[in-house]
């Protein structure tokens, strides 16, 4: 196995985290903001009755407006 250096992978590690953050930032605003009331409202059925949810999951899928 290669020997590496500590100097050579916090820049690594550094690069990738940006990478990471900069591909979360971009899909944040890039989502479909018509699709936010019907996350919220799938997410508090899901929380308070879960039971049911299941059955209506379908439901809120229609709902939503394909992200492209």
């Amino acid at each position: 196995m290669m020997n590496l250096s500590w100097e050579l992978l916090y820049p690594v590690g550094a690069a990738l985290l940006g990478l990471a953050i900069a591909y979360g930032l971009f899909r944040y605003y890039r989502r479909d903001r018509r699709n936010d009331a019907v996350t919220e409202q799938a997410t508090r059925e899901e929380y308070r009755h879960p039971d049911r949810y299941e059955r209506t999951e379908d439901n809120f899928r229609e709902k939503t407006h394909p992200t492209g």
